[in-house]
């Protein structure tokens, strides 16, 4: 069974879902508080039997994921597909993953199977189960496919943080739980990534560390959450995961500066990076209060 969480759909989420359905029991689609914006695809998706439930209010990612977890949990699922609503999975995806499962050892503890690859970018395996599966510390959970045993000893999505972080905060639990993170051999999603803008630091165009002359660029309102929840899981997770926490601070100090120093709305990134700062170090999760999320949000 899979879960498909829904933002302010268009009409290109019924193509994805419907190379989804084509591989699974039955897709449970969350409406995460698109109101009236969402009607015309939710319809479609309705006619189409997708089963569709609608939150009241928009509450991230996590909230959407978990109410359909709880769903597919209920009605029996063994494995749940999880995929974002701009997510594609190429024919016969589900099954190399389960095929992923069926040829791990007990030993492995395998707890969730993810793409090779995304977008033509291949994952790089840290290491090699006993069996030769390629393991992974973490990866994005759109494409993910985890067991029951996994989500019922590990938990559900973490909703404190929303949205940014909620998969990274996942695979960090459930490795901490004794569970295993594998690719499944040969596969690609195709996935949107967030925008991409011009390095143009103070006006000027120059090469980016990566030697491209873009990056990859996200909103104030996302950089608050990206900022914050880093930080809170650093604090969460620095005794067991010391090696993540290094990588994290070193993959996310470049992008922050880049979108001070570069990108529109440089102010209100350097608001989002400092709120979001003080949040994380008081620990501070939910949404983002309501005052500095309007401010963040204006055009």
């Amino acid at each position: 069974m899979a879960v498909v969480p829904l933002f302010r759909p268009d009409h290109r989420v019924v193509d994805n879902i419907a190379a989804l359905a084509a591989q699974v029991d039955r897709v449970y689609a969350v409406d995460d508080g698109s109101g009236q914006a969402a009607d015309a695809v939710v319809a479609e998706l309705a006619d189409a039997g997708i089963r569709v439930a609608r939150l009241e209010r928009n509450s991230g990612i996590a909230a959407a994921l978990n109410a359909g977890v709880r769903s597919a949990l209920d009605d029996g699922a063994d494995f749940v597909v999880n995929t974002d609503q701009d997510t594609l999975l190429p024919d016969g995806y589900v099954a190399a993953c389960i095929g992923t499962f069926d040829r791990a050892n007990a030993v492995t503890r395998l707890g969730i199977v993810c793409a090779d690859a995304v977008n033509g970018a291949p994952s790089i395996p840290t290491w090699r189960s006993p069996e030769g599966l390629g393991l992974v510390p973490e990866a994005i959970q759109s494409g993910f496919v985890i067991s029951r045993e996994c989500l019922e000893r590990s938990g559900l999505f973490d909703e404190r943080l929303v949205i940014d972080c909620v998969d990274t905060e996942f695979c960090l639990r459930v490795r901490s739980h004794g569970f295993r993170i594998a690719v499944a051999d040969g596969t690609d999603i195709a996935h949107e990534l967030g925008e991409m803008v011009p390095y143009r630091p103070f006006g000027v165009n120059r090469r980016n560390r990566n030697g491209t002359f873009e990056y990859q660029y996200h909103s104030p309102f996302r950089q608050y959450y990206i900022t914050r929840n880093n930080i809170d899981l650093i604090f969460r997770y620095f005794r067991s995961h010391r090696r993540w926490t290094l990588a994290v601070v070193k993959r996310q100090t470049g992008p922050g500066i880049d979108a001070v120093l570069s990108g529109p709305h440089r102010f209100r990134h350097a608001v989002a990076i400092a709120a979001g700062g003080l949040h994380g170090f008081l620990r501070v999760r939910g949404p983002v209060p309501a005052r500095l999320g309007r401010f963040l949000r204006r055009a």
